[in-house]
């Protein structure tokens, strides 16, 4: 009976390392905070072989008693023990996914801020120059004369092959004046 209380208390020794600090700091880190599940996967680990060692102290305990109702009831605690291990290490499994897709989201997540904090300074630069104004033009300017109206077309169509552009064309007495235009380089 002795060694059962001890390897009762031993259990509530292992069983207490799961402290509630730990299982609650994911709970007080801001949400946008990746939780840190080292502490408790580490102490979970320590549950899990505080468990083994009370499943073989159990084990050991049950092979030595006699078949009495003390014996019943030492199956009955190793099996309890044994299916709370079980489910611890799968809980120990969950735990390590979690924290490995948190890291994974979190990496995602600064990714994608990293984007769209280059795509706002893209969009302000190119709202900043859509406020300037656009900058006026520099033409130089240039006049032909011409006694005749095929004569002058053909002079316009030799400066208009080197750019220029004609913006009025004047009549006086018999001849004409077509003058010209084109941005300064």
């Amino acid at each position: 009976m002795k060694r059962f209380i001890q390897t009762f208390a031993g259990l509530g020794l292992a069983l207490g390392c799961l402290s509630q600090p730990a299982l609650g700091q994911a709970q007080d880190d801001a949400p946008t905070d990746v939780p840190d599940l080292g502490p408790v996967l580490e102490r979970l680990n320590q549950v899990i072989a505080g468990l083994d060692k009370v499943s073989g102290d159990l084990a050991k305990l049950e092979k030595t008693s006699s078949g009495n109702a003390k014996d019943k009831s030492i199956k009955t605690a190793t099996k309890q023990l044994n299916d709370l291990n079980t489910a611890i290490k799968s809980l120990d499994r969950q735990l390590e996914a979690q924290a490995r897709t948190a890291v994974k989201q979190a990496a995602s997540a600064e990714t994608a801020a990293n984007l769209l904090q280059k795509l706002v300074a893209h969009q302000s630069a190119a709202a900043s120059k859509l406020r300037q104004p656009a900058p006026r033009p520099k033409w130089e300017y240039k006049s032909i004369f011409g006694d005749s109206r095929i004569a002058l077309e053909e002079e316009m169509n030799q400066f208009g092959k080197e750019g220029w552009e004609f913006f009025n064309i004047t009549s006086f007495g018999r001849g004409s004046a077509a003058f010209a235009r084109r941005p300064v380089m």
